[in-house]
Formats: C-alpha cells, structure tokens, sequence
C-alpha cells in the first residue's frame, strides 16, 4: 500500500513510519519529475551516509514512494520509468492527491505516463490553455521577423465557439490590429460581438464562413478551434502563418507552402526556482501558476513580466526565423 510522502525526516525509520500513517491533503498542482540523483530525496546538506541513502532509495523503489520537496516539486524514486505496472501505481497515487499536474521534459515524452495520467482524470498542463491568452504576442513575434509592424497586422480568426474567453479576446485583438477578420460556421453566434465593437468602439470587423474567399488571402491564421476536417474544406493562402492555439492540424493541399505551428517557447521576467527551469518548460509552469486568475489579471501578468515568444515550433522542430520573411 502506497501513499504520497512528505520528505521531512532524514532517518530511515521516520521515513517508513511515515509512509504508512501520513496522508497528504489534495494539492493544486505537482510538478513530477523523474530521478536525476540520489540526493533529489533528501533535504540539502543531508548529514545520511550514502549507504543509508541508497538503502532508503531501495525502499522507496520498492514500495513506490513518492518525495514532495519545499518547493513542490515531486521526484519519482526511478530515473527510467518503462514499467507500466509501476507507472499505474505512481498515476494512482498522484490522481488521489491533485487534479493537475506539470510533467519535466522527460516524463512529457513518455507516452503510456500522461496516458495512464489522462484515464485517471489528471490535468496536465501542455501551454494550450496559455496560449490563448498569447494570441497578440505570437502576432507580434511574427510581426518582428517580418519587419512589419505588429499593429498593422491583419488577422483572420478561426472560431466557432463565443465563450467568454473567446469574445474577450476578439474584442481585445480588435483593439490592438489593424484588421480582424472572423471565420465561422456559426455566423449569428458572432453578431452581438460586431456590433458591440461598431457601437461602443467604431471599430468594423468581418464575420464570414465563405470557404473559397474567406482564407484566400489571409497572411496570419489564428487557428482558435478549427479540427483538421473543418480546416481543410477551406481555400488557404497558400504562403499563410497559421498559429494553432488549441487543434494542431495539418494542412493536407500540397500547393500549401506557408507556416503551421503547432507549439512555442517562451521566456519572462518572473524569478522560478532554479529546479523547476532545469527540469520543466517555463509555457508549462507560467500556465499552472495563472491559471486561476481571470482575464484581466492573466493578461496584466503577462505585460508585467515581460512575457515574451522567443521560437515557435512547426512539425519538424522549431521553426528557422528566415521561414517567415519568405512568408
């Protein structure tokens, strides 16, 4: 029997009587990395021999122990994780004690961990959530490498859900570009939005489904929740940036020459311990930490710490910055 382990204790024989009689309240979010050094399960400055060290290792991988450190994140007692027995005891385990979670660099890439993860109803932040509250700055990096300016910009916005998030932003890219055009197939769901731009703030935007014409021209794609089959009905510019934000589609025409990204890096200003950047992508932790915040909040977090796309990534890696003065 498994439970969740707050490393508090040095001895071993704290640490098994801890494993077996202490239980740890539902936390927010856990950072879960695998085991890169012995050390990891141990307080720093740690006076234990290593031999007791490695003996409590043996039984933290026996009995499939956890270890939360002071700065949250959770270290798996395994380097490699291949066993699928243990990977569902460790899912498990962290299903009972959080909802979300942020996986390391590693884990991220082992498929049959986030699977079990998924099944078990466990959150794992992958920056798509974030990323629609970066609409404008993957403009503007875009802008930059194109030498354009960024409120010049014309943009066409793929959408066919008007949720608050999704009107919050068409009007805020409205007031920020130069042109915002709405492709939809849900035209009349999109009308109050119009005229509200037109009305309060006498600014005009274009709300079309036309499958040949709407696309046909649009240098910069926002893809907001187009699946591929939608998208592909439509006649694409074929030298077009399409950004996905929550879909990563591919454009299936062959005379298609543009840009499709798929996913993006960032960097800020906010201070991260030095573990969590070593370990975890900074898309992924900025996203756990604001994600409670309501738009206004998300979007002054993101000004006040200088948020900023440093690459975007495209189906072959991140994408060559001459790709988009081609474009």
């Amino acid at each position: 029997m498994c439970f969740l382990f707050c490393h508090k204790f040095d001895a071993c024989v704290h640490i098994i009587y801890k494993t077996y009689s202490w239980v740890v309240n539902k936390i927010s979010t856990i950072y879960v990395k695998e085991l890169n050094s012995i050390n990891e399960i141990f307080k720093e400055n740690s006076l234990l021999p290593n031999l007791f060290k490695r003996i409590i290792l043996f039984f933290k991988q026996v009995l499939c122990i956890l270890t939360i450190k002071e700065n949250g994140i959770c270290v798996l007692p395994y380097k490699n994780i291949k066993n699928k027995a243990i990977i569902n005891v460790i899912t498990k385990i962290i299903a009972k004690n959080t909802q979300s979670v942020v996986l390391s660099n590693y884990l991220n890439n082992v498929e049959y961990v986030t699977k079990s993860l998924i099944n078990r109803k466990v959150h794992i932040y992958n920056g798509k959530i974030l990323s629609n509250y970066l609409i404008y700055n993957f403009v503007e990096y875009i802008s930059k490498l194109k030498n354009e300016e960024t409120y010049l910009q014309e943009v066409s916005i793929l959408v066919n859900n008007c949720n608050s998030l999704n009107t919050e932003n068409i009007i805020y890219l409205a007031n920020k570009l130069k042109r915002i055009n709405i492709v939809t197939n849900k035209i009349n769901n999109f009308n109050k939005i119009s005229t509200y731009l037109e009305n309060k703030m006498g600014i005009g935007i274009t709300i079309t489904n036309n499958k040949r014409k709407s696309l046909a021209k649009a240098k910069i794609i926002i893809n907001i929740d187009f699946n591929e089959e939608t998208l592909n009905q439509f006649n694409i510019n074929k030298d077009a940036i399409i950004v996905n934000i929550n879909n990563s589609v591919e454009i299936k025409t062959k005379l298609f020459n543009g840009i499709n990204v798929y996913d993006y890096y960032i960097e800020y200003d906010k201070k991260l311990d030095n573990e969590l950047l070593k370990y975890f992508d900074q898309k992924l932790i900025y996203e756990s930490m604001i994600i409670k915040n309501n738009y206004d909040e998300i979007m002054e977090s993101i000004v006040r710490d200088n948020l900023q796309i440093v690459d975007l990534v495209g189906k072959n890696g991140i994408i060559n910055e001459m790709e988009y003065k081609r474009n």
